[in-house]
């Protein structure tokens, strides 16, 4: 594995030991909830899945390299979206969260949104490095 991917798994690693020290974030949904009322109760299950998804595929740390292409693909493309964009009809409470008012979830979403890019890097370098041939030292041409 190339050094930069390695670099990034130590990275993600410390991103996935630090969520375990946070509790999951009700208070800070509970207070959106009261505010927008009962159109959204599925707002913390969605949270729940997503993060559970995100952690999830991070906790596989190494074992990424040797992931078949197509778990690979299929992941890097779930990781490449957002919470909001894979749960779209949710996405009016996202003017709700912010580092003042629901502080708690606000950095839940700072470190799982870290989470879930860098392992959508490390899976896309593990595909051009692993399934598409792309070594480290080579050099794409340049266009005429």
């Amino acid at each position: 594995m190339k050094s930069g991917v390695e670099e990034k798994l130590k990275i993600l690693k410390e991103l996935y030991k630090s969520d375990f020290l946070q509790p999951f974030p009700y208070r800070d949904c509970e207070k959106i909830l009261t505010v927008v009322g009962n159109e959204f109760e599925n707002f913390v299950p969605s949270l729940d899945l997503y993060f559970s998804d995100v952690a999830g595929y991070c906790s596989w740390g190494e074992k990424i390299a040797f992931w078949s292409i197509e778990k690979v693909e299929a992941v890097e493309n779930q990781m490449r979206k957002s919470f909001f964009d894979r749960f779209p009809k949710l996405s009016e409470l996202k003017d709700k969260i912010s580092d003042r008012e629901t502080p708690q979830l606000y950095n839940q979403f700072l470190i799982y949104n870290l989470m879930r890019l860098t392992l959508a890097d490390i899976l896309s370098e593990v595909k051009a490095e692993r399934y598409l041939g792309v070594s480290e030292n080579a050099q794409l041409p340049l266009a005429r």
